[in-house]
């Protein structure tokens, strides 16, 4: 490499010794288990993420939140729901990779999904539930906050890299796949959500409402794998797709975007991820409690109205 080019890649916030310190230690830092290794052979005492359970807790909540609302169902149903949306993004693509499902790989990802949402719904006293409802908005903030650290590092280092990392495969080198890879591992259980309707007390196969009104998740996801690919200067159609037309001019084009190292751009993508989760629970937040409040009141309005039937059909008995 010359010179010239090394100039050319240097990354922009390579001036910026805090910035490599947390880029280094970010991976490490969301893999982080509750006990460490602490063990003659090194091994963790309790191998289970703590980044992984708060983002169990958080789709956990959410699903919770959906039911309370729209009514609940079976335990079972309801379970499978919340681990659709865990792991939907890892089924798809795997489905899509021809890979194996990543949470039938592991021995701890299912038992702690499960376990955070039979806490959430079936804690004597609901008290998981009732805690974060009384800290709310500060508890979904918090865990969105948590949630978009994990998708920001997903899409990119779990979804663009992975497929780049495909070598001696065509699809190593499709950028339609890495885009679509990260698009989906980032927002696939909703996207089996709107096809199936899992979230609902009857499924049902139906168009999807995300070809009329693209979602959030699907939105955000996007816009992390693109801004990815674009800063990291992963793609370059030289290298990729030499005989494309106008490869060159597009090159040029792609070479005047800022060029961040891969492990910065985990960062900037996880930040901007947490930042956008983070304001929109805080907004969502007002919205259900609102909503809550509203459905309390209907309840107790048909209680009321119950009581008073009863009485008066007691009434009626009595006065014959």
């Amino acid at each position: 490499m010359s010179a010239a080019d090394t100039c050319e890649r240097l990354s922009v916030l390579s001036g910026y010794p805090m910035m490599q310190h947390l880029a280094s230690a970010y991976p490490s830092m969301l893999s982080k288990q509750w006990v460490g290794s602490i063990t003659d052979d090194g091994a963790a005492l309790l191998p289970i993420g703590i980044f992984a359970t708060l983002h169990a807790i958080r789709v956990a909540y959410e699903v919770r939140k959906g039911m309370q609302l729209a009514g609940r169902q079976p335990l079972l149903q309801e379970l499978f729901t919340m681990l659709t949306f865990s792991f939907g993004g890892a089924i798809l693509t795997s489905l899509m990779l021809g890979r194996t499902q990543p949470w039938l790989e592991s021995n701890t990802t299912v038992p702690v999904y499960a376990t955070a949402y039979l806490l959430m719904a079936c804690m004597p006293g609901d008290l998981l539930y009732s805690f974060l409802r009384r800290t709310a908005p500060i508890s979904d903030v918090f865990l969105a906050g948590v949630d978009g650290l994990i998708r920001g590092y997903g899409v990119t280092a779990a979804g663009v890299d992975l497929v780049r990392g495909m070598q001696g495969q065509a699809v190593s080198h499709s950028l339609v796949a890495w885009i679509v890879t990260g698009t989906v591992l980032g927002s696939g259980g909703g996207i089996i959500d709107d096809f199936l309707q899992i979230s609902r007390a009857r499924w049902a196969f139906r168009t999807p409402s995300m070809f009329t009104s693209v979602s959030l998740d699907i939105k955000l996801s996007f816009g992390a794998t693109l801004g990815y690919i674009l800063t990291t200067h992963a793609w370059t159609f030289a290298e990729h797709a030499p005989g494309f037309p106008l490869s060159s001019t597009l090159d040029a084009v792609l070479a005047m975007v800022p060029h961040l190292s891969d492990h910065e751009a985990h960062v900037i993508s996880g930040l901007l991820c947490s930042a956008v989760l983070s304001t929109t629970a805080h907004m969502r937040a007002g919205q259900y409690a609102a909503a809550e409040r509203a459905s309390l009141a209907t309840a107790r309005r048909k209680k009321t109205d119950e009581v008073a039937s009863d009485s008066g059909a007691d009434i009626e008995s009595d006065s014959e």
